[in-house]
């Protein structure tokens, strides 16, 4: 699976987080550094297992985080808002 972004989701970078915004579901979500990281590669370009090595490869992290526990709750977080093609 290839995740790609749906068309309509404006993006402003305000501090340190990020505000996307649904036009069709008129909500706003705050996307801290990671899960903006995470929302880019999704391009459909960027498969789910070269998100979660972009990820290790950016980001300093514990042995204890699960990168890709991390990265599948995030891609079902924006499935969820409808903020990914199907």
């Amino acid at each position: 699976m290839m995740p790609i972004r749906k068309q309509g989701i404006f993006v402003q970078d305000i501090g340190r987080e990020t505000l996307i915004y649904s036009a069709r579901e008129r909500v706003f979500h705050v996307l801290n550094a990671t899960a903006k990281f995470i929302w880019e590669l999704c391009d459909g370009e960027h498969s789910i297992e070269d998100i979660e090595q972009a990820v290790r490869d950016n980001f300093s992290m514990t042995r204890e985080y699960d990168i890709a526990e991390d990265v599948q709750r995030t891609l079902k977080f924006f499935i969820s808002k409808g903020l990914l093609e199907n």
